[in-house]
């Protein structure tokens, strides 16, 4: 298969090409910044710019495009609207448009936050009632709408992705406590914590199976982000004691944050055969990896 995925050098993007070309597949992907070293494979591309977009897609001509850039700041999102809603939002349609005139597949990833997240409706199943808090979750699920401009599509809710690749909130707190630094991480914000890993080969086996719609695709045991970040300190032999809990109020973020936004994944686990790793499996995957 023939695969182009749209921001290969991000978290998600660069763990789907390395499980793409694990599969045997023809891969090419995207960048946004040009500091990349090797571009053998690799297309510099801003996807709000239409013309490019379709030039690029029109070119390489794939059989599944994989679109995972996006602006995933959540604060800066409340305060960099016009950005935010360019990048999430048209830039997502201009994807879409120009993989549905080639007739690929498209898969696209969204987020837990287009829930409104009381603890009482968690975990949240794919059809439940959609009631973002945030920008952020506003512009990702108008990007869900452009997705669907696709005959071909597939959209993968997702949670609080991690893994040990740089710029994600796992890495960060893991080198604050190898220097000894306390860090304060919310206790009250719930949600369901899903390994790059399986989530980038989920993504590669739902375009081989021609799997459509939209599935809920995070990991499998809800948990707050503090009883995540205490369970990352002890697998990887820091002090737990140096994880501070700290609420929501106390933290004073620009955005509004889903109290739950747990998704249950169960229905893509049953079509793939697999559960995604918990916590504790992924974080020793990743020491041993490291």
């Amino acid at each position: 298969m023939k695969i182009l995925v749209i921001g290969g050098t991000g978290l998600i993007g660069t763990h789907v090409v390395d499980a793409a070309i694990q599969r045997g597949h023809e891969v090419s992907w995207t960048y946004f910044s040009s500091d990349i070293k090797d571009i053998s494979h690799a297309h510099q591309l801003d996807k709000t710019e239409v013309d490019a977009v379709n030039h690029l897609i029109n070119k390489i001509k794939p059989d599944a495009v994989i679109d995972s850039a996006a602006f995933v700041d959540v604060d800066a999102c409340e305060m960099e609207r016009q950005r935010t809603w360019a990048v999430n939002v048209s830039g997502s349609r201009n994807v879409a448009v120009a993989s549905n005139k080639v007739g690929a597949h498209l898969l696209t990833f969204s987020t837990d936050y287009v829930f409104r997240g009381d603890p009482e409706s968690a975990p949240y199943e794919p059809q439940d009632p959609i009631n973002p808090q945030n920008y952020y979750g506003v512009t990702k699920y108008a990007a869900e709408g452009a997705a669907r401009i696709v005959k071909e599509c597939t959209i993968l809710r997702t949670s609080v992705v991690y893994s040990v690749a740089p710029a994600n909130f796992v890495m960060w707190a893991l080198s604050e406590l190898e220097m000894g630094h306390e860090i304060s991480i919310v206790n009250d914000q719930v949600s369901t914590p899903t390994f790059a890993t399986d989530l980038a080969l989920a993504s590669i086996e739902i375009l081989e199976r021609r799997l459509k719609g939209i599935f809920h695709a995070a990991g499998p045991k809800s948990m707050s982000r503090y009883a995540f970040t205490r369970l990352l300190a002890d697998t990887f032999g820091y002090n737990p004691m140096l994880v501070r809990p700290i609420s929501t109020a106390e933290l004073k973020q620009n955005a509004s944050r889903p109290p739950d936004g747990s998704l249950d994944s169960v229905g893509l686990y049953d079509r793939l055969g697999w559960p995604f790793s918990g916590p504790q499996e992924a974080f020793f995957a990743m020491r041993e990896n490291s």
